[in-house]
């Protein structure tokens, strides 16, 4: 067998065009892809369909025995004659434990290579304008783990530290009181500038500001999580200039992490029987099996515990294997960590309303073939109506951060909201803008009047913003077009209509989960049909609007800001 070979690759900040050349070209040819839970599915998306994709994140307060089976996995792999690629978030020497596998691999005479990548420790200063170093305000930069900052025997010398230009902590979220603490308390100014940059070069980037006296605060208060980056010192002021450097790296215009131009043959094939695969992950969402899968389990454990067939239960957890929605390993069965965020019933970023929904219209031949030849009057559909409303009430939560994080500047006030995810956005909004007034109403909740353009005229009140979040679903056949109108009516003037739905974009082809899951709610419920941006932008003229802006949001759906021309 000709002997394997492992690369340590640095993946870089996050975005796929901050690859290494040779990392991307190794992404082409790697059989094996092991990663861990700072690397973004666009990367991913660059493997070529036949390699075997391995998540090996590490949770918290598992990193020791995780570590163990990561250096198995290594080994093995290499051993069956595999090229594999070790995908680490970063660069693989910098705070990765790429220095612990490559002596592993050493020690057990595996071949491997090393290939650097771009260190968060430098690419999110860069994405929040910050400077480390610059000739009018720091000379020197130390990297430090914030891992290290809670420990009673921490190996850092805080009194160096202190006296050092600029400080870059790494995985710091947790412990910035701490450093802000042992900071001040040999020495620096309370008043030294400050920034955390969570998830730099990420959908979701953000970036707080403050001293050093006060970051801890600012932190928690804007509610920043991990991935996230502080930086200390002087160089922080440069971002008032150079935050408003303008990017042009590239994502496909709808935010989809697919790169392919077209479908090979794989992924034809994975097309073919979507069907069944819709009906395991109905399954598993609708038995909660996510929710019993947080450690590991076996088969025999979870059939017992659910009162299943052993057999038939170990064949439906090897497809969420398959479809990279659990791990399997020798203990059995658990959760994968950057798919359970959406599928477990308490996590903040929960869609599972929303794909229990979808997986509903999964429509027989028959229905489909009545539809072509006589489509679908609208009718009642309350066997799903609840499912539909949690649905849309889902997605307009998960969507609420991208929209606000488009716009730039507070919105004219006051704002009316009109259709789903008005708590989310109203405590959004309170926390970027507290002076913005936000009213709700929602004419599709349980015993609403389902007429939008009834709720928007219903009042003398002037608007300065009027958004639409996620209605075109809600509404029936023509209904849309009235509510636009009277929108228009009652926005003061200068003011702004802002709609997020599943607009069909004109400059990419529409993601094929959007058409599709509108074919199964058209073909099985009617409702309203789909709206391309061409016809949008023909409606608003008609009533005095024009599309200022549009962008793609995570999931499929468009944002349009329009106004007075």
């Amino acid at each position: 067998m000709t002997p394997g070979k492992v690369y340590l690759v640095g993946a870089g900040p996050g975005h796929p065009e901050l690859l290494t050349v040779k990392a991307a070209k190794l992404l082409e040819v790697g059989d094996v892809i092991i990663y861990d839970r700072l690397v973004q599915e666009e990367i991913l998306a660059l493997t070529k369909p036949s390699a075997e994709r391995i998540y090996l994140g590490k949770s918290v307060g598992l990193h020791e025995s995780r570590q163990e089976e990561i250096f198995d996995v290594l080994v093995r792999k290499a051993r069956e004659g595999k090229i594999v690629v070790r995908l680490k978030g970063g660069d693989p020497f910098l705070f990765g434990r790429g220095g612990e596998e490559a002596e592993y691999l050493a020690d057990h005479d595996v071949p491997f290579e090393v290939v650097p990548g771009v260190s968060s420790a430098l690419a999110a200063p860069v994405s929040a304008g910050i400077a480390v170093t610059h000739r009018d305000w720091a000379s020197a930069v130390a990297i430090v783990t914030g891992h290290e900052a809670n420990r009673d025997q921490s190996r850092l010398n805080w009194s160096a530290l202190a006296g050092m230009d600029t400080l870059v902590f790494l995985m710091a979220v947790h412990t910035v009181g701490r450093v802000a603490t042992e900071l001040i308390g040999h020495g620096r100014d309370p008043d030294t500038p400050a920034a955390m940059i969570q998830m730099a070069f990420w959908h979701g980037e953000r970036v707080v500001t403050g001293t050093l006296r006060t970051i801890a605060a600012d932190v928690e208060r804007a509610g920043i999580n991990p991935p996230a980056t502080l930086v200390i010192g002087e160089a922080v002021r440069l971002r008032e200039k150079l935050k408003h450097s303008r990017r042009d790296l590239c994502r496909r215009p709808d935010m989809a992490p697919h790169f392919e131009p077209a479908p090979v043959p794989d992924q034809l094939l994975r097309m073919a029987t979507a069907g069944m695969g819709s009906q395991v992950l109905r399954f598993a969402l609708a038995t909660s099996l996510f929710d019993r899968l947080e450690q590991w389990q076996t088969a025999s454990e979870l059939a017992r515990a659910m009162g299943l067939n052993r057999i038939g239960l170990a064949e439906v957890l090897e497809c969420l294997v398959s479809m990279g929605l659990l791990e399997g390993g020798p203990d059995g069965y658990r959760n994968l960590e950057l798919a359970s965020r959406y599928l477990l019933e308490n996590s903040p970023q929960s869609l599972k309303p929303a794909l229990l929904y979808q997986a509903a219209h999964l429509a027989p031949l028959s229905a489909v073939g009545r539809y072509l030849l006589n489509g679908r009057e609208d009718g009642a559909h309350t066997e799903v109506e609840e499912l539909q409303r949690q649905s849309c009430e889902c997605l307009a939560r998960y969507a609420a951060p991208f929209v606000l994080e488009k716009l730039d500047t507070p919105p004219p006030g006051p704002v009316l909201l009109v259709g789903w995810g008005g708590n989310r956005y109203r405590e959004l909004a309170s926390g970027r803008w507290p002076d913005l007034s936000v009213e709700v109403r929602n004419p599709f909740e349980a015993n609403g009047t389902r007429d939008a353009a009834g709720t928007i005229a219903d009042g003398s009140r002037r608007y300065g913003t009027v958004l639409f979040s996620g209605i075109l679903s809600s509404c029936q056949r023509e209904q849309f077009a009235p509510a636009l109108k009277n929108a228009s009516r009652t926005l003061k003037a200068g003011g702004l209509l802002v709609l997020h739905d599943a607009f069909i974009g004109a400059e990419v082809p529409a993601a094929p989960e959007v058409l599709l899951s509108a074919l199964g709610r058209h073909v099985l419920h009617g409702g309203s049909r789909n709206w391309p941006i061409s016809r949008l932008e023909t409606e608003l003229r008609q009533v005095g609007l024009a599309v200022l802006r549009k962008e793609s949001i995570p999931g499929g759906t468009q944002l349009v800001i329009a106004g007075t021309p």
